[in-house]
């Protein structure tokens, strides 16, 4: 397996990961090029005792893939605090303190932070207080939630008990004090920060823009304005969110490839779907993920040539045989993982030409196949061995995968249909 892995350096900036005879991650490094650290390793004489053990324990790595030095840098940072490696001296001994924003359990719920959160609240999770500060900052910027320490409840407000602060002046937050919200509205505003907690912003965005656009369109430029301030703060938080995105995406690597018993860290996942009508423009197509982004310039589209008629089997085995002899007379970068859009017979086709292309050892190969509601529902092993989809959180971001390809195969073969229809 070390050897095989050695032959298949990524050629690019990122971490390494050193494991022993029982699987466990011993070192972490990190590189601005994968290839001439690694095998230095291996290649130089080494005169001090720890590195000359550390060598004579490795029996595995894993590569995580960054887009720059300085990425690589906070990258391995992460991955020591995570993983704590025996031969990381330094980071072991490192004391890792964590604050977190989360909502207090309140009928009108405001944010707080929290240093070393011990309960299951749904939180954003931090190892940098400074960081955790600016993007309370910033949430309280785009959402009108109250940051006060009245006790809000019905009986309190009925009364009056309150009266508005400066916040609700500058149109920072709405009164829930003296009813100007009610409680329906205002869990409205809590359930969209609770989207920015699982780091999905698109929807919020399309939102304020929505609003902005309303009130341009009734010449109500001063609220038009303060809607483009809050796309503007969010657009500075999508930033500030890259970290706590590059720690979710590596413990995510990391769990699906022990859950699974991969080969390799799914840093770059290829998926590929075949569209047909009862065999009429038969189409396929791929997609490539990477770091969980989709890389476009790696998206393919193929029409079917050697197939007449519906057979998926006979259309996967086209197409992954020209995607990946082409990948590899162009000495191109093989995709750590393969996802097949099917069950165990799609997935067999896929293994037996893998085989006979000789690259079963560099990529790890599996199967999603879908629910009656056509929803992905099982992934395929190539042992043999199935596992549900829904059983782990993380398995989601396969089936998203998978929706992409099956989306763009379905867009392709539209046009297709078009074009025929039409000519």
């Amino acid at each position: 397996m070390l050897i095989e892995k050695m032959k298949n350096i990524p050629q690019s900036s990122g971490c390494y990961l050193f494991k022993d005879d029982k699987e466990q991650i011993i070192y972490v490094g990190m590189s601005k090029f994968l290839p001439k650290r690694v095998k230095s390793y291996f290649t130089k004489k080494h005169t001090d005792v720890k590195t000359k053990t550390l060598v004579e324990t490795i029996r595995d790595v894993d590569f995580v893939i960054t887009s720059s030095e300085q990425e690589a840098i906070l990258t391995e940072e992460e991955l020591i605090k995570l993983y704590k490696p025996k031969f990381n001296i330094k980071g072991k001994d490192d004391k890792t303190r964590s604050w977190s924003i989360c909502f207090t359990d309140e009928q009108f719920p405001k944010l707080e932070v929290v240093r070393e959160k011990s309960d299951d609240r749904i939180s954003l999770d931090f190892t940098s207080g400074m960081l955790c500060r600016e993007v309370y900052d910033l949430i309280h910027d785009i959402f009108n939630l109250r940051s006060c320490s009245y006790e809000l409840s019905q009986e309190n407000i009925n009364n009056g008990k309150f009266k508005v602060c400066l916040e609700n002046h500058i149109e920072r937050c709405d009164a829930p004090c003296v009813g100007q919200i009610l409680s329906v509205q205002y869990k409205t505003i809590v359930n969209d920060v609770k989207k920015v907690f699982d780091l999905d912003l698109k929807s919020i965005r399309t939102k304020l823009k929505k609003y902005m656009n309303y009130h341009s369109e009734k010449t109500e430029f001063e609220k038009a304005n303060n809607y483009l301030n809050k796309i503007n703060s969010l657009d500075v938080l999508d930033k500030k969110l890259d970290t706590i995105r590059r720690q979710k995406f590596n413990k995510q690597t990391f769990e699906i490839k022990n859950i699974l018993k991969l080969k390799y860290l799914p840093v770059s996942i290829e998926a590929f779907d075949n569209s047909h009508n009862q065999g009429s423009s038969n189409v396929a197509a791929s997609v490539r993920f990477q770091n969980d982004k989709p890389v476009k310039s790696e998206y393919r589209k193929y029409i079917i040539r050697t197939v007449d008629g519906v057979d998926d089997y006979a259309s996967f085995d086209e197409v992954l045989n020209r995607r990946f002899k082409r990948l590899i007379d162009e000495k191109k970068e093989l995709p750590n993982l393969v996802i097949i859009d099917g069950g165990k017979g799609q997935l067999n086709i896929a293994k037996r030409v893998f085989e006979e292309l000789n690259i079963t050892n560099q990529i790890d190969l599996i199967s999603i196949s879908k629910d009656n509601k056509h929803k992905s529902s099982i992934i395929h092993l190539t042992t043999g061995e199935e596992v549900d989809i829904m059983s782990v959180p993380y398995f989601r971001s396969l089936a998203k995968i998978q929706e992409e390809v099956h989306r763009f195969a379905i867009k392709f073969h539209r046009e297709k249909q078009s074009k025929k229809l039409f000519s």
